[in-house]
């Protein structure tokens, strides 16, 4: 026989806001308990409770504790739960029970299972066994509904709706004028506002497969998936997302959205990484061009020097930022480097003319005497000292362009082993400005990086990329391996750690240190690549030249500066004072051979500041030489986040 102690199940809504389990019983369920608890506990005056041929379930001590209806509890987690609520080794009681509901509840919870939970408990008196009823429902057969609408303003003296342009325009209209942004803003605050119907791109069987919802299988919230997909921008506004029950039993997540323009142009500078030059950038870009966040856009970029634009097309597909996203780029890009002839000497050529033969008979010249050193009738040689210009990476045929494919992708390594990584293959065809060829196929692998938390709010990061290919120079058609690897280590010191400056902008000591080396044949536009990223601030980008290996650091403290409130200016400055060094090897290709070791080292003082959201640096710096310079750079410095 079997008595049953609890019943009931656990309300949608509860589940869905995440609540704990609730235990409620039906009426008439609880009418029969409590009369049958009655009699046994508190049996008439005058006579004796007696039970006959049956087992007291009060006094059956549990022996063990299953949920056999449940497909995700494994037997370990049940039987932790129940030693620790304390119902294996005594009498079976509510509150105990509540106790195991609510901890198998955060195991449920703390793997995404939310809406799944104990209801109810029988304990078998034959075998003084507990088996726990469980709810865990499955999803759909369309696991995802998406419904897409708009935001519109009320016009409050028509009480119909419209866009936010066609009401500023009618205020400016009414009012004669512009309207500042401070104004509209405080004007758009005060409107009412309701939601139309809209139309929408994205695939909800995308978003399922996503977030991990097949139909049919148990329903699994992932709170980092849906961020990820919240924050891609393929949405401009969420205003619900969350699951509900059907009327069939099962789950499907509901969410309501404003998806973004698909369409966009953007611009801005960059720096090259293969040329050292700025450049100016122009972005189209379409997206969620498939219903599933991917994108295809043209990029081209140049600079002032470079004698034509690079112009990439590239599709991308980046999962929402999880596993197995990818992009895959079709390019052509000028790698054309200007020599700084000022640090390159000339080249002395002693050139010899050849003997002068007179027949003086025929001129009718006459000479006072022989040339010392000469032949009767010949003139002793003259030589003539002649500078010419040449640089160690023979201007004449210098790089001019590449063209080629690459693919790359996201987390190809375990998380297990590495939680960041990406892998990227391509190939690609360089030229030079006489029309020589060389084709290059390689493959890379980034790690990291590696973030660790240290001791009093310091952090570190290890970084690793390794490359290898193969080149074939027209001409020759050799085929010549070569691999490339760096590992680059940064940390983070805050300054001061009393409790006044909790929350505030601390001041930090900011480490860098980057090794990297290479074999031979290194492909020239990724030895410029190498110098540039080795270079030293204080000195030009291109006086590195191209370099097959070297050794940098950097250390810098970093102090937040203070504005006057007055002057209505974000406080973001920040002073830097720094040093720099490295040591590098450079290579000439003309003979395939290195040209020495080269050594610089710098300090400074430099400040950080956005101005209208561009961050901006200016650094002035001493070097070894004794040359003191001012530059001038774009972009955020460096910092260990996740």
């Amino acid at each position: 026989s079997c008595t049953n102690m609890r019943g009931g199940s656990t309300s949608t809504k509860d589940i869905v806001a995440g609540t704990k389990a609730s235990f409620e019983t039906t009426k008439s369920y609880w009418s029969d308990a409590f009369a049958n608890l009655k009699k046994r506990i508190l049996p008439e005056k005058g006579k004796t409770e007696e039970y006959e041929g049956e087992i007291d379930p009060r006094t059956i001590i549990v022996q063990s504790v299953t949920a056999p209806q449940s497909e995700v509890l494994p037997d370990s987690i049940v039987r932790s739960a129940a030693q620790r609520a304390g119902i294996i080794g005594s009498v079976m009681k509510a509150d105990r029970i509540n106790e195991c509901a609510k901890r198998l509840k955060e195991w449920y919870v703390q793997r995404g299972y939310v809406l799944h939970s104990v209801t109810g408990a029988t304990l078998h008196t034959e075998n003084a066994t507990a088996t726990l009823k469980v709810q865990e429902p499955l999803s759909s057969s369309l696991p995802v509904d998406i419904r897409f609408a708009k935001e519109v303003i009320i016009d409050p003296e028509t009480g119909e709706t419209t866009t936010r342009r066609k009401y500023r325009e009618k205020l400016e209209r009414k009012r004669g004028r512009a309207l500042p942004k401070e104004e509209w803003g405080a004007i758009v605050g005060a409107l009412n506002t309701t939601l139309i119907e809209a139309k929408g791109r994205t695939n909800p069987k995308t978003l399922s497969q996503r977030m991990g919802l097949s139909p049919g299988a148990h329903f699994c919230w992932n709170g980092r998936r849906w961020q990820n997909i919240a924050n891609s921008g393929i949405f401009s506004k969420v205003w619900r997302a969350s699951p509900a029950q059907l009327e069939d039993g099962t789950v499907q997540l509901q969410v309501l959205v404003q998806e973004s323009p698909p369409r966009n142009l953007e611009y801005g500078v960059s720096k090259s990484l293969y040329t050292g030059h700025w450049e100016g950038e122009l972005d189209f870009k379409h997206d969620n061009l498939f219903g599933g966040g991917e994108s295809l856009g043209v990029i081209v970029r140049r600079g002032a020097k470079d004698a034509e634009p690079s112009i990439a097309l590239r599709f991308k597909d980046d999962k929402f930022g999880m596993k197995g996203g990818y992009d895959m780029e079709l390019f052509t890009e000028c790698i054309a480097v200007d020599e700084d002839k000022k640090d390159v000497p000339p080249l002395i050529l002693d050139v010899t003319i050849p003997p002068l033969i007179l027949d003086v008979a025929s001129t009718g010249m006459g000479t006072d005497g022989d040339a010392e050193g000469s032949e009767e009738g010949e003139l002793a040689p003259p030589t003539m000292i002649m500078p010419i210009e040449t640089s160690d990476n023979n201007d004449d045929d210098a790089l001019f362009a590449r063209k080629g494919l690459k693919f790359s992708l996201r987390g190809p390594v375990p998380t297990k082993y590495a939680r960041k990584s990406s892998a990227s293959a391509s190939i690609e065809r360089t030229s030079t400005r006489k029309g020589k060829q060389e084709s290059i196929g390689s493959a890379a692998l980034n790690l990291g990086p590696f973030i660790n938390y240290l001791p009093l709010g310091a952090k570190s990061s290890l970084g690793t990329s390794t490359t290898t290919g193969a080149k074939v120079e027209q001409g020759t058609w050799r085929l010549l391996p070569y691999t490339m690897g760096s590992v680059t280590a940064r940390q983070l010191f805050p300054l001061f750690t009393d409790s006044r400056s909790a929350g505030k902008r601390e001041a930090k000591l900011a480490l860098r240190h980057t090794v990297m080396a290479s074999t031979r044949h290194l492909p020239r536009h990724e030895a410029n690549a190498a110098g540039f990223a080795a270079r030293v601030r204080g000195y030009s980008g291109k006086s590195n030249g191209p370099i097959d290996s070297s050794i940098t650091g950097s250390a810098e403290i970093r102090i937040p500066l203070s504005l006057p409130q007055g002057l209505r200016l974000g406080q973001d400055g920040v002073m830097v004072v720094f040093g720099d060094w490295m040591l590098a090897r450079r290579t000439c290709f003309r003979s395939d051979e290195d040209i020495g070791t080269i050594g610089k080292t710098s300090i400074g003082i430099g400040l950080r500041k956005s101005v209208q959201g561009i961050p901006v640096k200016y650094d002035v710096s001493l070097t070894k030489d004794g040359k003191i310079g001012a530059f001038f750079g774009l972009g955020n410095d460096w910092d260990i986040a996740e």
